[in-house]
């Protein structure tokens, strides 16, 4: 089993669990809140760049963080960043050992549940853009798309200070139509970070 499954199936089981927990030390906190945040972890493909499974990239690393306003307990918007490494199989047909860039922003609307224990499980979803190059073919058109975005997560806050730490699966969706290819791409960014929100 991968290590990306693992971590995606125990966060799946952990959610149910925090979210029978009551929310309301949250729920007394003034709103709107300014966040920042930070993460940092892996990133693997979710889909081939063909139907027969012999051009891949590999699971690769990355690292991100934005900006948002948390609005009330339950809703924060937020602009994000994320950039993603890694290198094409080597065993692909096209773009063997050759290593990617990409960098992923736009906004989200992250929907929170805030539990008693400081736990808050959230799911979120969204959309920007996505820059794609290649470092290693001086002939593949660095090229910009539109991409969609959705997730799931838990974030534990500190219930004396702003500070908080998260753990996130997010993809982002994409037409990557390089090299021959014309397939809509997923990108599972499998992270853990920090954040802190500005209490009044």
């Amino acid at each position: 089993m991968s290590n990306r499954s693992i971590f995606m199936g125990a966060l799946f089981l952990l959610m149910p669990a925090l979210a029978v927990a009551q929310a309301p030390a949250a729920l007394s906190q003034t709103y709107p809140q300014v966040i920042l945040f930070a993460n940092g972890g892996g990133g693997s493909p979710l889909t081939n760049l063909n139907d027969a499974g012999t051009a891949d990239t590999k699971t690769g690393w990355t690292v991100g963080g934005g900006a948002g306003v948390q609005i009330n307990p339950y809703l924060a918007v937020r602009g994000t960043f994320d950039y993603l490494r890694n290198k094409g199989a080597d065993n692909s047909i096209a773009f063997a050992g050759q290593r990617f860039n990409r960098y992923f922003y736009g906004g989200d609307f992250q929907l929170r549940y805030p539990t008693a224990s400081g736990f808050a499980p959230y799911v979120l979803a969204g959309a920007g853009a996505v820059t794609i190059d290649n470092k290693d073919d001086q002939t593949f058109d660095r090229v910009t798309k539109f991409a969609g975005k959705v997730g799931a997560g838990v974030e534990y806050v500190l219930p004396t200070n702003g500070f908080g730490v998260f753990a996130q699966g997010a993809s982002y969706i994409y037409k990557f139509d390089r090299g021959g290819f014309d397939k809509t791409q997923a990108d599972l960014l499998w992270t853990v970070g920090f954040s802190y929100r500005f209490r009044s």
